[in-house]
C-alpha cells in the first residue's frame, strides 16, 4: 500500500520534471499551471518526490559521475566508450563535449525553484499545511539546490545563478553568470537556512517518506557545509560541522560488509540516491555491464592505492580493492555484480565525514586526533597493517597527503576524485599544481601528454566549457577563457 501511494505521488510529481529544450532546461511543459497544481500540501509533497526522482534518473547521476571521476586516474574507458570520453581522458576537451552538458542538473534545479516558489501558495490554501511540514519541504528543495550547484560551481566555476523557478514560455529570461565565489556564498547561505528547518530525522507519519537515507536530513546538511568549507579551506568550520554529525550517535562503520554500504540503507549512509525502485540502475549500465563504456582502472588501484599484501600480512586484505569494489577485468563492483542490480548511489557516508573532519584536524595542527580517525577507518576496512604510513602527529603535511591517499581508497567511483585531485591542487593559490600535472601524465595518451600537461598548467583549463549550444540561446554567456584560444 506504502509503495502505491509512492509511486502515485512519484507520477505526479514527475509533471514537474518534463522540459522543453529552452535556455538551460528551465522550463516545464506549459500547459500545468500554478492554479491547477499548487494547491495542498500533498501537492508540494509530490514536487518533493519529483525531485528526489530526478536526481537518480540516468542523466543527472551518470553526468555527476563522469565529472568527478573521467579527468582523474580511477575510472578507465572501454572500447564501448564514446569519442568525447576520449578526448575528455586525453585533456583534449572542445566547447562542444557532451561532458558539459548542465541541462539535466538545470532541470533539476528549476524542479527546485518551483517549490521553493510555490509551496507558500500551497500554505495558504491548505489549512493542514504546518508550518514545520512547509519548512522541511522547503529546506529539502534548499539543501538539493545547493548540492546541485556545488558540482556545478566546481566543474565550471562561473555559472548562470538560477534562483527562481520557470514555469511557462513567458517565464524564459536570460540570466548570464554568476563568479563561483558568488555561488559559493549563495550555496552557504541556502544550506545554513535548510539547517534551521530540517529535521534530524524524518518520522515516516505518510506514504511519501522515502528512507531517512535517501532524504535530505541536518546531518546530510552538514555534511555539504562541510564539503563547501574544505572547498574554501575554511577548516575550522569544517571540524564544526563535522563534530555535530559524529555527535549524533546515528552513524558507524559497519567493518568491511561492503557490499552492504551500497545495497542501501545503513548506519554508514548519511544520504544516496536509491535504486530500489528504478527501473534500472544507470550506473550499473555504464560500468559493470560486459559492454560497459567506463572500467576500474586495476592497474593504477592495485599497483598505487591498494597495494600487494605479499610479504606483509597474509591474514589482511583491504575489503575495498580488487574483488570488492571491482573486479580484475575492471568491473565497478560498487554498483552491483549480478543483472540487473540496484545498489544505490552513495552521496555522503560517515567514513567521507571522518575523512573530511581528519583533514581539517590536519590543518589545524591537531595531527593525533586526525591519525586516530585513520586509523579507526582503516581497522574497520581491514587495511594491511604494513602499509599504515609511519607519520608523526607533528608531520601534518604527511597526514594530509594520506587522508588524500585514503579517500581515493574509501570513495572510489563514488564521483569525488576529481574534485579532490583538483581541491589538493589549487590550496593555497595553487602551491600543488604539480598534483595535476603527476596526473595527466598518467593517464593521458604518450603521443598527446606534452600537451596535456601545458594545458592542465593553464588553472582556467581545470574548469570544463560552457556547452557551444547554451552560447549560441543565450548571449549574455561568456565562453571559459581557456577554450577561447
Amino acid at each position: 500500500m506504502k509503495r502505491t501511494i509512492l509511486w502515485s505521488l512519484v507520477a505526479a510529481g514527475s509533471i514537474l520534471l518534463n522540459s522543453c529544450n529552452k535556455w538551460l532546461d528551465l522550463q516545464p511543459q506549459d500547459g500545468i499551471t500554478r492554479s491547477e497544481f499548487w494547491k495542498t500540501k500533498e501537492d508540494v509533497h509530490a514536487a518533493l518526490i519529483g525531485i528526489y526522482s530526478s536526481l537518480n534518473s540516468g542523466p543527472v547521476e551518470q553526468q555527476l559521475f563522469t565529472w568527478g571521476e573521467l579527468r582523474a586516474d580511477l575510472v578507465g574507458l572501454t572500447s564501448y566508450a564514446s569519442d568525447d570520453n576520449r578526448l575528455v581522458k586525453n585533456y583534449n576537451i572542445l566547447s562542444t563535449n557532451v561532458i558539459a552538458d548542465w541541462s539535466a542538473i538545470y532541470t533539476a534545479i528549476n524542479n527546485c525553484n518551483l517549490l521553493i516558489d510555490y509551496a507558500g501558495q500551497a500554505k495558504q490554501a491548505d489549512p493542514t499545511f504546518t508550518e514545520a511540514e512547509y519548512n522541511t519541504d522547503l529546506g529539502e528543495a534548499l539543501a538539493v539546490r545547493s548540492f546541485l550547484y556545488f558540482y556545478l560551481v566546481r566543474t565550471f566555476r562561473d555559472i548562470p545563478l538560477k534562483l527562481k523557478g520557470t514555469s511557462k514560455d513567458t517565464d524564459i529570461v536570460s540570466v548570464g553568470q554568476s563568479t563561483g565565489d558568488a555561488v559559493l556564498k549563495q550555496i552557504e547561505k541556502d544550506l545554513l537556512q535548510a539547517l534551521d528547518w530540517i529535521p534530524e530525522y524524518h518520522v515516516n507519519t505518510s506514504g511519501y517518506n522515502a528512507t531517512n537515507s535517501g532524504r535530505v536530513t541536518r546531518p546530510a546538511v552538514r555534511a555539504m557545509l562541510a564539503d563547501v568549507y574544505l572547498w574554501l579551506e575554511q577548516y575550522d568550520k569544517v571540524e564544526e560541522q563535522t563534530a555535530k554529525i559524529l555527535e549524533t550517535g546515528r552513524y558507524s562503520l559497519i567493518g568491511a560488509a561492503l557490499p552492504e554500504i551500497f545495497d542501501g540503507g545503513t548506519m554508514e549512509t548519511i544520504w544516496e540516491l536509491s535504486h530500489k525502485n528504478s527501473s534500472e540502475n544507470p550506473m550499473y549500465n555504464i560500468g559493470v555491464i560486459a559492454r560497459r563504456p567506463f572500467t576500474a582502472n586495476v592497474d593504477i588501484l592495485n599497483n598505487e592505492i591498494f597495494p600487494s599484501n605479499e610479504g606483509t600480512d597474509i591474514d589482511l586484505f583491504d575489503s575495498r580493492g580488487e574483488g570488492n569494489l571491482y573486479g580484475m577485468s575492471g568491473d565497478l563492483r560498487k554498483y552491483g555484480t549480478e543483472s540487473p542490480d540496484y545498489y544505490n548511489f552513495q552521496l555522503y557516508r560517515v567514513s567521507d565525514v571522518m575523512l573530511m573532519r581528519a583533514e581539517a584536524l590536519a590543518e589545524l595542527g591537531r595531527g593525533t586526533e586526525a591519525l586516530a580517525l585513520l586509523e579507526d577507518l582503516r581497522t574497520k576496512r581491514k587495511a594491511i597493517k604494513a602499509t599504515d604510513p609511519n607519520i608523526e602527529a607533528t608531520d601534518l603535511e604527511g597526514i594530509i597527503l594520506f587522508v588524500f591517499a585514503e579517500r581515493a581508497r574509501e570513495l572510489t567511483f563514488e564521483g569525488k576524485r576529481w574534485f579532490d585531485l583538483l581541491r589538493l591542487a589549487k590550496k593555497d593559490n595553487y602551491a600543488n599544481i604539480n598534483v595535476l600535472v603527476d596526473l595527466v601524465t598518467k593517464v593521458v595518451d604518450a603521443n598527446v601528454r606534452q600537451s596535456a600537461i601545458n594545458k592542465v598548467r593553464d588553472v582556467d583549463s581545470h574548469y570544463l566549457p560552457i556547452l557551444e549550444t547554451e552560447l549560441f540561446k543565450d548571449k549574455q554567456l561568456k565562453q571559459n577563457p581557456f577554450y577561447l584560444k
